[in-house]
This record gives C-alpha cells, structure tokens and sequence, in this order.
C-alpha cells in the first residue's frame, strides 16, 4: 500500500523561519513583545534546516526580515544541502538597535536549482522571522 506523497518546499513563497526541519543552536523566541515568533541564534553552529525545497530552474534572490541589536553586523548564509555545503549567497544584516525591530536584507544567489535541502546558517545574537527564495 502506499502512502500521501508529500510535495516538495515551495520557499519562493513568504516562509516563516520558525517552520524549519532540523537545527541547530537556535532557540524559538518572542518575535515582539505582543506576538509572533522568531528563530535566534544562541551558540556554536547556528542554523536551521529546510528539506527537500524545490528551487526549479534556479532562484536568484534571497530576501528575509531579520534583527541584529549591537555587536556589529551579521550575516546569513545560503547554503545547500549541509551546513557547510554548497555557499550559494551571504545576505548582510546591519544592527537595527533591538531584538524587536526588523529590517529587510537581500542578496543574490548563484547556482541554486532543482532539489536541495536549503540550511541558513547565521551568526549568534541574529533572529530570523521570515525569508523567501525567488
């Protein structure tokens, strides 16, 4: 007998960072003080998994809402298939002052197409509420 065949990550739509697969060290937090949630990167490998995305032809934009309060700068890789596969784009988060406040980053991607596993791997002290592959 066989079973539902589940379809493929359509990550071209707004995806909500906290509907990842596998992870790691990353804590589900408060994406304000009224609602919502987000992912933060605690320590050591930060990243989260999105399996079996079907990327098409190719995808050429990486696009999220993120915060980054003090420290410098952040950054979010794309990569494929592992934490340290394939580093298809690095999309740069400047500080936004709060945890609570998130701004729009984007950056291209290269070579990214048909089906991959897609692990955005981010540094401590940044939270991811959403991003899209277009």
């Amino acid at each position: 007998m066989r079973g539902e065949t589940i379809p493929a990550k359509d990550l071209t739509k707004l995806t909500r960072a906290e509907n990842f697969d596998d992870y790691s060290g990353v804590k589900l937090v408060d994406e304000s003080k009224a609602r919502g949630t987000a992912v933060d990167a605690v320590a050591g490998e930060n990243w989260i998994k999105f399996a079996d995305a079907q990327l098409g032809g190719g995808v050429s934009t990486f696009t999220a809402s993120a915060a980054k309060a003090g420290g410098g700068d952040g950054a979010i890789q794309i990569r494929l298939d592992s934490p340290t596969g394939p580093l298809v784009g690095t999309a740069r988060v400047t500080s936004t002052g709060s945890v609570y406040t998130y701004a729009p980053t984007s950056t291209s991607i290269r070579g990214a197409s048909g089906r991959h596993d897609v692990y955005l791997v981010f540094a401590s002290g940044l939270r991811l509420v959403t991003f899209t592959l277009t």
